[in-house]
């Protein structure tokens, strides 16, 4: 959805998580300082519906910004100003394991087909934002 209001050039979009609510608070505030159509993305874990611990639910949103299934940025009209980066990368594997609607995907015989296919989609993502630091 981000991706889409970005291509139709909405004035502020921007994506947060629960994981970090200073960030959270700093762009509902500049969306709200701003004219025309806004649009914030907020990752918020389903605890009951994901089959995760509650308790989990704020380390879940870091995981899934840390491994770059979810990326946290800020675009304004259309233009990406600017990017959470990656502290410590993490594999997808370590978003997915903790949550039992993903349990079918590692049982006796683990689904590594699908596994690979969203760490391609979380690796593209750190890519096309620039969510990792540049190696000197």
């Amino acid at each position: 959805m981000p991706r889409l209001a970005m291509a139709h050039e909405i004035p502020y979009v921007a994506t947060a998580t629960v994981a970090d609510l200073h960030d959270l608070e700093y762009k509902v505030k500049k969306a709200m300082s701003m004219r025309g159509a806004r649009y914030i993305h907020i990752f918020v874990p389903c605890p009951l519906g994901w089959g995760a611990a509650s308790h989990d639910t704020i380390k879940l949103a870091r995981l899934a910004t840390e491994c770059g299934f979810f990326p946290v940025f800020e675009a304004e009209r259309g233009e990406v100003t600017g990017v959470s980066k990656i502290r410590r990368q993490v594999p997808i594997d370590d978003y997915l394991r903790p949550q039992k609607r993903f349990a079918h995907l590692f049982g006796k015989q683990p689904d590594t087909v699908t596994i690979a296919r969203l760490q391609a989609i979380a690796d593209r993502n750190i890519r096309r934002y620039g969510l990792l630091e540049q190696e000197s």
